[in-house]
């Protein structure tokens, strides 16, 4: 699992999905105003914050995400909403035409969700194929112009998703063509939300989603309901029915962080990782891989210590918190979303910190989800950890100076663009520089996969 990572310590802040020697493919523009609608000037006046949210399968690994850019103080049904909506889809759909992560997803999924007008768009023509889910909502009063530019849209490749969808039979045809079908799950008891998955399956064979999965009892209930993915933070949370996940293999882990974090000699590292033959294979496997390119040849643990220096072993040792143990796929879908926030929150305040500060964020962003890793409160999960107090305070009190990166984070996460635009204000950030940053967090995460 940890050779997967590798990437993240060569070369510090570098991109990890980019081939050694080349330039940074970083996004350097996101959602660019001109739009092709006309609208630039109206645009370029709009909080423009892209969202994401994983989409899981049933074994809790992350088969895709769905983008948003969504302004919550749109009212509805007017021209101006309307002019507004449009914009806003015509931003999402064009960014996801520019950036340049559809290589670092590899077979992942990107989920968009636009207004029925839009479909008509030209831009939607340019969408990669195949690896783009086109949500609608689908009108009251449909007509046979909808249906028949959905089925050239199936036709040219592009998977559609029927968004929030209520059953009806004027809606059938619709249901036919559309690869997935999205419920809301708080919208229904578990009684109704099961007549409602039958009779969708009574009249297709669409996949079905089962959005705003909060926790893992729900989580458990919609896989018995026939649901192939779920969307929502359920992983994220804690789960009452399952054990403490803290074993002595994390434990040992956790004392070499402490060490390391007081700068402890050299020599007492050594002693410790020497008397754990399955840490030390690990090291050495970590910093024997060529993806390290290492050009001496490894003489001892120490060694080995010397080369990695403090700060790439703390590191190092931050993710075999997550790979210690029995790995599952939702210990390695929160190690992901993890090394996301930790790419954010560390890049967005490079310019902010002192060298020495910065690492605080790194440690706020993988952290934050230690507590449903470890399964337990946060405040607990930390107790055992020497950590410095401004990133106790963010993480167990969501306050001081490192707090408003983490909070940003989880807003990007679930399309909150009021606390985006607060917490964004409280950095001195601008949305720009949120959303480029969250992209490129984003490639660079997945791109560890590679």
């Amino acid at each position: 699992m940890l050779e997967k990572y590798l990437k993240f310590f060569k070369g510090g802040q570098g991109a990890a999905n980019d081939a050694p020697g080349a330039a940074p493919r970083d996004v350097t523009a996101v959602l660019d105003a001109a739009t092709q609608g006309g609208y630039g000037h109206a645009a370029a006046m709009l909080q423009r914050f892209l969202g994401r949210q994983p989409i899981l399968d049933s074994a809790s690994q992350i088969v895709g995400y769905e983008l948003k850019v969504r302004d919550h103080g749109l009212l509805p049904d007017t021209p101006d909403s309307e002019a507004q909506r449009q914009m806003q889809d015509e931003m999402l759909v064009i960014s996801v035409i520019d950036l340049d992560f559809q290589q670092a997803l590899g077979s992942k999924l990107t989920f968009i969700s636009v207004a029925p007008s839009m479909l008509n768009h030209p831009a939607l023509d340019q969408l990669p194929k195949h690896k783009v889910v086109v949500g609608i909502c689908l009108p009251a009063m449909v007509d046979e112009a909808l249906l028949a530019r959905c089925r050239e849209l199936v036709a040219q490749g592009v998977a559609l998703a029927l968004d929030d969808f209520a059953y009806r039979p004027e809606y059938e045809p619709f249901l036919k063509i559309c690869a997935y079908v999205k419920l809301d799950t708080t919208r229904y008891d578990a009684l109704a939300l099961g007549q409602r998955v039958a009779e969708i399956q009574g009249k297709a064979t669409p996949v079905m989603i089962a959005c705003n999965v909060e926790t893992q009892d729900a989580f458990e209930a919609y896989r018995q309901l026939s649901f192939s993915l779920f969307q929502g933070y359920y992983f994220t949370h804690l789960q009452p029915a399952a054990p403490y996940r803290l074993d002595s293999d994390r434990l040992r882990v956790i004392e070499l962080l402490n060490l390391v974090m007081n700068r402890a000699e050299l020599a007492e590292l050594e002693e410790k990782v020497k008397l754990d033959p399955g840490l030390s294979y690990k090291l050495l496997n970590f910093v024997n891989s060529p993806a390290n390119g290492l050009q001496q040849k490894i003489r001892s643990i120490g060694h080995v210590l010397t080369l990695l220096g403090y700060d790439q072993l703390y590191r190092w040792l931050t993710l075999l918190l997550f790979t210690s143990g029995n790995i599952d796929g939702r210990s390695r879908t929160l190690l992901k979303s993890a090394l996301v926030r930790a790419r954010f929150t560390e890049t967005l305040g490079k310019d902010r910190f002192k060298p020495a500060e910065q690492g605080g964020l790194f440690i706020v962003g993988i952290f934050s989800l230690l507590d449903a890793l470890l399964n337990v409160p946060m405040e607990q999960a930390l107790a055992r950890l020497n950590l410095p107090q401004a990133v106790v305070d963010a993480l167990v009190r969501q306050s001081g100076v490192y707090a408003p990166y983490l909070q940003l984070a989880l807003a990007c996460e679930n399309f909150d663009q009021d606390t985006i635009a607060r917490c964004a204000t409280a950095c001195g950030l601008n949305a720009d520089a949120v959303n480029v940053t969250h992209v490129n967090a984003l490639i660079w995460g997945e791109g560890l996969d590679a």
